[in-house]
């Protein structure tokens, strides 16, 4: 008995052994999307994954990739193609006409006039140095399209990521706070005519129905903050701002139609260089306008929805599926679309445009919005991130070590993860592993 029953001893523990042995192997031998659908951070959430080797034109992998997911600021990527496409080499900024008593401007959508970001600033210089009369002119048409984009969410007015849409932007459609010793300053100073500044370097925002801008008691580590301002599509707001920022030898007229015989177009900043700060900085108005403007130039107003139905009857019919398209920028919870759209684009972009032009425009690992993340690869990424409350998105290009060339996106709908970190990191190992394994 005592022998049959040290030989049942030895049974369970080898079996145990076995077991944990089969165990071990089977992780080690995971598959990059078994590990990601695995991950803790993104347990009870919706996954969509496609990724394509260019070089062998052939899926690499694919899960629910022809489901539809909310893309947030993936949405740029469509913007970047219309400004690489539409847009020509230099932003198209104003419509420009003179006589010998006035000049007269048609602006066109441009986000860089007098903003921070751009130093060249050819509109700024002619208003302050022209002897003649300033006719901003309004379109005959009213234009099509709100200030702010459909699904947008109203309560983010005073958000620094939400300044509204116009024909006619200054400033970024801004106002910029920023710390002047322990107190503040505002700029453009326009605004600091009707407020009462703090002595003290506090938290900052607006009325809801007013350029009413006001310190709230909270503490901030941020040397400079920024408000959105409500504007004006009849021009007032702006014409004052012009007035106070730039001392015109005359006053500014206001007219509604164009009424001389011809124009040209005043071009101000390079197209690429704007799109890069869109891309890598995941900047929302530069987006939006960038649609407007391709709207302007492709139908001759700004009408957001037309140019969206435009686009997806024609250069976008190569999606395998129809999008949802709110907007430029992502910001709208009506956008949907598939991991399957975003490579049929990649692709696209690919075909019309150089790759080095892409390189230059996407973020790169390590940088901008990815400057935390893809630091340390065996290759090099270059993609635009998408971030809105449980969703995150990534969709680009990875050129690994050894040549190959992968197009990919990764979208992730509904997490409860308190914080995208850990999700977008559960993202970063999937690519990486994918990335060693081409």
């Amino acid at each position: 008995m005592a022998k049959s029953f040290r030989k049942g001893v030895k049974s369970p523990i080898a079996f145990i052994f076995i077991a944990v042995l089969f165990s071990i192997t089977t992780v080690s031998a995971q598959t990059p999307q078994a590990a990601l659908l695995a991950s803790p951070a993104l347990k009870g959430a919706h996954i969509g994954i496609a990724v394509y080797n260019e070089s062998t034109q052939q899926w690499v992998d694919k899960y629910q990739s022809d489901h539809y997911f909310t893309p947030a600021s993936n949405t740029k990527i469509q913007s970047c193609y219309l400004g690489m496409k539409y847009l020509t080499d230099s932003i198209p900024g104003w419509q420009f006409a003179e006589n010998k008593d006035s000049i007269f401007l048609m602006p066109l959508g441009d986000p860089s006039f007098l903003h921070p970001d751009f130093a060249y600033q050819p509109v700024a210089d002619l208003i302050k140095t022209t002897k003649k009369k300033i006719v901003l002119c309004l379109p005959s048409e009213p234009d099509n399209f709100a200030s702010f984009g459909r699904g947008w969410a109203w309560d983010d007015y005073a958000e620094d990521y939400q300044p509204e849409r116009n024909r006619l932007n200054i400033y970024g459609n801004v106002v910029t706070v920023a710390k002047q010793g322990e107190g503040v300053s505002l700029s453009p100073n326009y605004f600091t005519k009707k407020q009462i500044l703090p002595s003290s370097y506090t938290v900052w925002s607006r009325e809801k129905l007013s350029n009413q801008f006001y310190a709230k008691p909270d503490t901030i580590k941020d040397s400079i903050q920024q408000v959105p301002f409500i504007t004006d599509n009849k021009y007032a707001l702006v014409k004052a701002l012009i007035e106070d920022s730039l001392r015109p030898k005359k006053s500014i007229a206001i007219q509604t139609g164009w009424t001389q015989p011809s124009a040209s177009i005043i071009k101000t900043v390079p197209t690429d260089s704007l799109l890069k700060i869109m891309m890598n900085r995941s900047d929302n108005f530069f987006a939006e306008q960038v649609l407007l403007m391709t709207s302007q130039k492709l139908l001759g107003k700004l009408d957001d929805a037309a140019l969206i139905d435009t686009i997806l009857k024609t250069d976008f019919s190569v999606f395998p599926q129809k999008p949802e398209w709110a907007d430029g920028s992502g910001l709208s919870r009506f956008n949907l679309t598939t991991p399957e759209n975003y490579i049929a684009l990649l692709k696209k972009m690919e075909n019309e445009f150089s790759i080095e032009r892409i390189k230059a425009i996407f973020a790169q690992g390590g940088k901008g919005t990815l400057s935390a993340y893809y630091k340390d690869i065996s290759g090099v990424l270059y993609a635009k991130t998408g971030t809105l409350g449980n969703q995150i998105a990534l969709s680009g290009y990875i050129i690994t070590n050894k040549g190959t060339r992968l197009l990919f996106s990764v979208l992730v709908a509904n997490h409860v993860s308190p914080r995208t970190y850990p999700v977008r990191h559960a993202v970063e190992e999937y690519l990486t592993a994918i990335m060693n394994a081409n």
